[in-house]
């Protein structure tokens, strides 16, 4: 007797455990399945710097924000992570100002793109993920400034920064998920809000 109550009570112990780790886990057949996927999608950027400090110019103006786009692609290893890799297009920024003194007038344009990494953090609730996302970029800044007499100058500033977001994807069929996220690049001061959809394969 006391040996099946044994065994009684260890069986109620796993059903309870198996009970707690699928309350864990996503419903079945609400996981997207496929491992791999990509995606892309659209929104706006907007470059978080002084307009002086950003073309040492003297009375300085900065257009700031531009539309933004990025193609993505990744390996979700887990419900919970994935590892990606991105394009990121910031957009184009207008500026104007002087030189010497206010004698120079000088005009231009900014362009700012990045190509990151990130290992992503997911939180699946049902058909919808929760993520957030951490990783490395190297990025540039490409200037190009209007003179007088014509006079054109280029220069390009690249640098390898820290990126990070957070988002959201409604994975509203096994293999397409429409996403919005926030992410932002450290040194070059962009972030961005982006919309857009992932196809799972």
């Amino acid at each position: 007797m006391k040996k099946h109550a044994n065994i009684l009570m260890a069986v109620a112990l796993a059903g309870a455990t198996s009970v707690a780790v699928a309350q864990t886990m996503p419903p079945l057949g609400t996981y997207p399945a496929p491992p791999w996927y990509i995606g892309g999608g659209a929104g706006s950027g907007h470059l978080n710097r002084s307009p002086s400090d950003l073309t040492g110019l003297n009375n300085a103006t900065l257009d700031d924000n531009d539309t933004a786009w990025t193609v993505r692609g990744g390996w979700r290893f887990s419900p919970f992570g994935a590892i990606e890799l991105g394009y990121y297009d910031f957009g184009r920024y207008r500026f104007d100002g002087n030189a010497v003194g206010r004698f120079v007038p000088i005009d231009g344009t900014v362009k700012a793109h990045s190509v990151g990494i990130s290992l992503v953090g997911i939180l699946p609730i049902n058909q919808f993920d929760l993520y957030g996302r951490i990783g490395y970029a190297h990025s540039e800044l490409k200037f190009n400034a209007n003179g007088p007499l014509g006079g054109v100058a280029n220069q390009n500033q690249r640098q390898d920064e820290a990126t990070y977001g957070a988002g959201g994807r409604w994975n509203f069929t096994p293999n397409w998920g429409l996403f919005v996220e926030w992410f932002k690049n450290d040194r070059i001061r962009i972030d961005s809000v982006v919309g857009g959809l992932d196809f799972r394969f």
